[in-house]
């Protein structure tokens, strides 16, 4: 929406860490005024509305903080259906709607959505440290979204809170697929703990078979939330994970295609440990891992990267791919190898791009194209 804005209604500007982006709020927030503030680093950009000194929205360009894309993280909806109702998806569409419309999900859950959509934007972007941002002093039009009103003070605090917890709690809690136990014998005295009503709510339905998605969809809590609490109970020891119990499968390796197949992932692999290797040297090994975990799960082919992991190289099992396609019928196995590795490697591409500068960007971007061409020559 930036394009709608006037240069002409522009009263701040500046950079970070020129100001800490807490700083930054609490200055608009004594402002007082309805405007737009606009944050940018390299092609990432947020927008946050402001009207009388509170937050009413906020957007972002990163697919991972779509609404859809929120929906399905938090549990409020499969991954088929926000697959379906993309399909019904026009320019005019809101997303949030159509999902009301088709049944997905309900009105109050929408609600829930935005809300807690929103704050994980403007969350996220407490780990800033650099970038520019301009603040319109400008009327906007958000159409039918759903506007919310944000104190900015509590959002600073619960801001920094999370800045501080969030990498002890990624340490121990690296999936929202993991299921959690209660500890025999550690039942706790709840009189003793001094628990939450939320806390109580998340212990109690902690039954060895509910993954964290499932925690979060049946207490309606965001996600930092349902982490922070399990967190908590995990260093109590009153819960643990359940050790995950992974099914044997069988690897068919057809002597006719396996090595076209294996080549196959072995070139896509060199491209996969280009970008990782390109990526760390911008943005260290952790955030790198961060990066590619969320490019993961946004591939969307979950038959094909069903217990697929990346190494320290950023490279995927081999074995395990072909594993996944071994029950197909022998002429839709490249086809759907194929589409599958194009897909991730489409959306690396686009999530690693946002963090590299135009020199690296050129060279690893020639590198991919150089190894797509060879692919195509050999016909893989």
């Amino acid at each position: 929406m930036t394009e709608k804005l006037d240069k002409k209604d522009l009263i701040l500007q500046g950079r970070l860490p020129g100001i800490e982006f807490p700083d930054l709020l609490t200055i608009i927030g004594l402002i007082r005024k309805r405007g737009c503030l606009v944050l940018r680093q390299g092609e990432t950009e947020r927008e946050i509305y402001w009207n009388n000194g509170e937050v009413v929205f906020a957007s972002s360009n990163s697919p991972e903080h779509s609404l859809g894309n929120f929906l399905v993280r938090n549990g409020k909806i499969s991954q088929q259906q926000y697959e379906e109702s993309m399909k019904h998806m026009t320019a005019d569409t809101r997303h949030g709607k159509l999902l009301v419309q088709l049944g997905f999900i309900s009105p109050k859950d929408l609600g829930w959505g935005v809300k807690n959509q929103v704050m994980e934007i403007i969350y996220a972007l407490f780990t800033w440290n650099e970038g520019e941002f301009f603040f319109y002093d400008t009327e906007h039009d958000l159409g039918e979204k759903i506007t919310l009103s944000i104190n900015t003070s509590s959002l600073i605090m619960e801001g920094v809170r999370r800045l501080d917890e969030l990498p002890r709690i990624k340490e121990r809690i690296t999936s929202l697929n993991t299921v959690y136990a209660k500890i025999p014998g550690a039942e706790p005295r709840i009189e003793e703990l001094d628990l939450s009503d939320s806390e109580r709510e998340v212990f109690d339905l902690i039954d060895s078979n509910r993954s964290i998605r499932d925690l979060i969809n049946l207490t309606n809590l965001p996600e930092f939330e349902t982490t922070h609490i399990l967190y908590q109970l995990l260093t109590a020891r009153l819960v643990d994970a359940v050790p995950e119990i992974k099914e044997s499968r069988p690897v068919f390796l057809d002597v006719e295609d396996s090595p076209e197949l294996l080549q196959l992932i072995s070139t896509y692999n060199g491209m996969f440990e280009r970008l990782f290797g390109t990526l760390q040297e911008a943005v260290g090994e952790r955030e790198s891992r961060d990066i590619y975990a969320t490019a993961l799960d946004g591939s969307g082919s979950d038959d094909l990267w069903a217990g697929v992991f990346f190494d320290q190289f950023g490279r995927f099992d081999e074995n395990m791919l072909i594993a996944n396609i071994s029950e197909l019928p022998f002429e839709r196995r490249k086809v759907v190898l194929d589409e599958g590795l194009n897909t991730l490697l489409s959306v690396q591409l686009f999530e690693v791009s946002q963090h590299l500068d135009p020199a690296r960007k050129v060279v690893v971007f020639k590198y991919i194209s150089d190894q797509k061409a060879q692919l195509e020559v050999t016909g893989q």
